[in-house]
């Protein structure tokens, strides 16, 4: 324990950043991603060693494809639900999840017309499960809002509980199928429709009952945030061209390289994507305290001269995490994903991206800060560099065009936040 504290104040002096409070909330979350990481671990293992790459990759497909719908799901609605809760307005969180939940079957209607457009190529398999998830997402995407409610109130340790529940069912359930294909070896169409159906109903149930829980702890006097809507709106408007540049590299790749290339890129961007969820959750607590902060022009101008010292430092800790990943990638895939031995080099050279990942600090505090010239600013030149990267890169390069692009938006995402909030 006097080593952790120690510790902990050797870094408080490095960065000079209060340890103890990023220590607290983090704790909790670090807690709930670990979970939830040991659970992507083990299935990952499964699909490697009992998946056929060509299922693997149709299994992307489909989830990348549903993720790009998931513009309908109005995803700045969270982020503007997080920032009114934070300040005390919990009726936002009810009236949000309604207005998701609405413009979420959007959703609904664009994975029919694609699974229909399957089924008259001839693609039965892919259209049965396009048309299915569409059924199931909106109530996913509508219903997962309660985790920005705890957000808000800072209460990480009663969100990682929910989480770690969420984790276990949807762990559970997505082994039950392997296993079902394993033992039954079913074919590929049994096998997809059973994937599919079991990933997005285990997501679903565990957010409505996290969400009815939630609601019950929201008093019926609470108020609204006649802002926190609009606010949501426009910032969901902003977040169409950097939705479809998160899933525009598989839909890419797929559909010119074939579902073998995807699902080695996937691979090899598995783990590096974990640990940066990992690093993404001192974003989420601070950024409750970034809200409170940027209320105050005095405060927000010691946040310009602040932060960007505290960024550098960081980057000097993550660096040194991305140099022990590199080193010890092969002995990960070798024991983990023996099949995917060629995603390495790929995986190797994409995890470079999140040596700068402490300047991303800078996107929570401009949300935080609610400058809807900035954040529009942002949330527009980034996506479209990696979607311009993207385009350009992946005809020419195939998977090393994917992880080009990929690194190209990183650095975007991390640099322009910055240069923006400094203005």
């Amino acid at each position: 324990m006097r080593v952790m504290e120690s510790a902990l104040k050797a870094l408080e002096r490095f960065l000079k950043i209060d340890t103890a409070y990023v220590a607290r909330g983090s704790f909790w979350l670090i807690l709930g991603k670990a979970i939830g990481t040991i659970i992507a671990l083990a299935l990952s293992m499964l699909y490697a060693r009992f998946l056929l790459k060509d299922a693997y990759g149709d299994y992307r497909y489909v989830l990348s494809v549903l993720g790009l719908l998931g513009v309908f799901a109005l995803p700045g609605m969270g982020v503007a639900i997080r920032r009114a809760v934070s300040r005390g307005y919990d009726y936002a969180f009810i009236r949000g999840a309604r207005i998701i939940l609405f413009s979420s079957f959007g959703i609904t209607l664009s994975g029919i017309l694609i699974g229909s457009y399957l089924f008259w190529q001839g693609n039965a398999v892919l259209g049965a499960a396009f048309v299915i998830a569409s059924f199931i997402a909106p109530f996913n995407e509508s219903l997962s809002v309660w985790r920005g409610f705890f957000e808000g109130k800072m209460k990480f340790r009663k969100k990682t509980y929910y989480n770690i529940w969420a984790h276990v069912i949807y762990g559970l359930s997505m082994m039950s199928a392997m296993v079902a294909i394993i033992v039954w070896k079913l074919p590929h169409a049994q096998s997809m429709i059973l994937l599919i159906s079991t990933y997005f109903l285990s997501h679903a149930i565990p957010s409505a009952i996290f969400y009815r829980k939630t609601v019950r702890l929201i008093s019926k006097e609470s108020v609204d945030d006649p802002e926190s809507i609009r606010y949501g709106l426009k910032l969901s408007a902003l977040y169409v061209p950097q939705t479809a540049s998160n899933y525009l590299d598989a839909i890419i790749l797929y559909n010119l390289l074939g579902s073998s290339a995807l699902a080695v890129y996937s691979f090899a961007i598995a783990i590096p994507e974990q640990m940066k969820a990992f690093l993404s959750t001192v974003q989420t607590v601070v950024f409750p305290k970034l809200s409170l902060k940027t209320n105050d022009r005095h405060t927000t101008q010691e946040l310009k001269k602040t932060l960007p010292g505290k960024a550098l430092k960081a980057s000097i800790l993550t660096g040194v995490l991305v140099v022990i990943y590199i080193l010890a990638a092969p002995v990960l895939f070798r024991v983990l994903f023996p099949k995917y031995m060629e995603s390495v080099l790929f995986s190797q050279i994409f995890t470079l991206s999140l040596i700068p990942f402490p300047f991303g600090v800078f996107n929570a505090a401009l949300k935080a800060e609610g400058n809807m010239k900035k954040i529009y600013a942002y949330n527009t030149a980034v996506p479209f560099i990696q979607i311009l990267a993207l385009l350009v890169l992946i005809p020419s390069y195939g998977i090393w065009g994917a992880v080009g692009g990929r690194i190209i938006g990183r650095f975007a995402n991390y640099f322009l936040p910055f240069l923006l909030f400094k203005k």
